[in-house]
């Protein structure tokens, strides 16, 4: 089962482990080039260092990560890079983590969504014409942006059944463990 997450920002230095294993496509799709130990490392240190303005939305299949979105924020606008494992692709796990990171940018208040996409990479511009975001080609590539609506009750309560339904699971998982523990 695929669940998300927000990733503690002491966890922060875990996206750099992640995206070092990464095939060269994946990283490619995600940075534009290959995406060099060089560039990794320098991303992940300036936002370890400067955690304020950077989120990361975390799907995983069990314990390992299938797919992220790091979320970028300037005043009130906010940046998404997505990335998901090839061997999970097309199965809507960036439609799931993209609804649930529009909700959280709309609650706390950004009015402007940003996301670069390269122009040979048609699913993340299928995915980004998906969830309204205006495509401006730029020499080739692609700029997308949305404005987002202010917060409802209704985004609010999505949020809200999103992250008790992820306390669950965690419950559910820890106790399952013990039961197995007791009883095996």
């Amino acid at each position: 089962m695929i669940t998300t997450e927000f990733l503690p920002v002491q966890n922060y230095p875990q996206f750099k482990d992640w995206l070092e294993i990464q095939d060269d496509e994946t990283r490619q799709l995600y940075f534009g080039v290959a995406g060099s130990q060089h560039l990794i490392t320098t991303l992940v240190d300036r936002i370890v260092n400067e955690p304020k303005g950077h989120y990361f939305l975390i799907a995983r299949d069990g314990e390992d990560w299938v797919g992220t979105i790091h979320i970028a924020t300037h005043d009130d606008s906010i940046e998404f890079g997505v990335i998901v494992l090839s061997e999970y692709r097309g199965q809507g796990i960036a439609n799931v983590m993209m609804d649930e990171a529009l909700i959280w940018a709309r609650n706390r208040g950004y009015k402007k969504l940003y996301m670069h996409c390269l122009g040979w990479n048609k699913p993340i511009q299928h995915l980004c014409q998906k969830h309204g975001l205006r495509t401006t080609n730029m020499l080739g590539d692609t700029e997308a942006e949305l404005a987002l609506p202010p917060a409802t009750w209704w985004t609010v309560n999505q949020e809200y059944l999103a992250k008790t339904k992820a306390l669950y699971r965690a419950w559910w998982k820890n106790t399952g463990m013990l039961y197995r523990e007791i009883y095996s």
